[in-house]
């Protein structure tokens, strides 16, 4: 990707004093040496030593044992959210950039929903884990779903969750529920920010999109299902840079297709890997990473401005990769997806 730093446009003034706080927070952000000192630690318990000595994890980890660092994670991302939303000219811009703690908590939860209705020598009772990340109250969420009581949401939120209970019920399966959860958040999130008129943002919503309907195109494909024409149309989102259309016109072919339709842009080559990844481990882990490196340097323009949103959102996206490293390397210290019970890996979409 060319980014053309100097040509940046932006000249927005309210987010000057903003530009000032986020430079003093990005000293804050691990380092690849913080990082690879976790990776060498000997354990979970290690491991959380060393990060609970670090600002700010050590307000946000501690009397958190080394068991439950998720929830010291999950502290952490809302306190974050708490510090951007006092200083930020728009707060509802930092919401749009939690808003996936909100759907992932209505995903945990809608889950358990569907466990509860199922004979308990099926699936072991297990309450939801949720994040407190979220824009909206944990229990307003757990209400809305055990009691169908949706006058505390959005209306939005509401129609949703009624929708999403209804799809529950005919199609049980975790990883529909996922993607119809998942293609609802890009919509809102795309709706909103198209109101900013404000190229940045936009193509940065465009390029999440292209990364969410890439690796679903793949997922399905791996699926193998008969229907699958209908699946790339009810999952995939409107508006990437990728048309909709044109995935779903490879529909029939194989998924090697698509990396031949790509191959003349900045996808292609790591599509092309992405497939030989999944033919060898039926896994898109290398894909995602890319995408995870690819939206983080167009943010990385960020760093070379002062009037306008595109610091504040470079931080966003650098603190929630943060976390996301950090969940990878507690859960290898913890020992790994295999410590998950059957009901664990049914909520999670296991």
């Amino acid at each position: 990707m060319t980014l053309k730093y100097l040509e940046v446009p932006t000249k927005d003034t309210r987010y000057t004093y903003s530009t000032g706080r986020i430079r003093g927070l990005e000293i804050q952000l691990l380092q690849e040496t913080d990082l690879n000192r976790l990776r060498e630690a000997r354990g979970i318990e290690e491991a959380m030593q060393i990060l609970g000595k670090i600002t700010p994890y050590s307000e946000s980890l501690k009397n958190i044992s080394p068991e439950k660092f998720e929830k010291g994670l999950g502290e952490e991302l809302r306190r974050t959210y708490q510090d951007l939303r006092s200083f930020c000219p728009h707060p509802e811009l930092i919401d749009l950039f939690w808003l996936d703690y909100d759907f992932h908590n209505l995903k945990v939860l809608l889950k358990f929903h569907v466990q509860s209705q199922l004979p308990l020598n099926l699936v072991p009772p297990l309450e939801p884990q949720l994040s407190p990340a979220g824009t909206q109250d944990e229990e307003i969420l757990k209400e809305a779903v055990r009691e169908a009581e949706y006058s505390h949401l959005l209306p939005e939120l509401g129609t949703l969750i009624q929708e999403a209970v209804v799809l529950t019920e005919a199609h049980p399966h975790p990883q529909v529920l996922d993607s119809f959860i998942d293609r609802h958040l890009f919509e809102w999130l795309r709706m909103r920010i198209e109101e900013y008129h404000d190229f940045f943002l936009t193509h940065l919503i465009e390029l999440q999109i292209d990364s969410f309907n890439i690796q679903s195109f793949l997922r399905i494909k791996l699926w193998e299902e008969t229907n699958e024409k209908e699946l790339l149309e009810r999952v995939l989102v409107e508006k990437g840079t990728v048309e909709k259309k044109e995935l779903v016109q490879l529909a029939s072919q194989p998924k090697e297709a698509l990396g031949d339709r790509l191959d003349k842009t900045d996808y292609g080559e790591p599509v092309k890997k992405a497939l030989e990844e999944l033919e060898k481990e039926e896994s898109l882990f290398g894909l995602e990473r890319f995408f995870d490196s690819y939206i983080l340097e167009y943010t990385r323009r960020g760093h070379y401005i002062t009037f306008g949103k595109e610091p504040l959102v470079n931080y966003i996206l650098l603190k929630k990769q943060e976390i996301k490293l950090l969940r990878q390397i507690l859960r290898e210290k913890l020992g790994g997806p295999s410590r998950a019970n059957s009901a664990e890996a049914f909520l999670n979409g296991g």
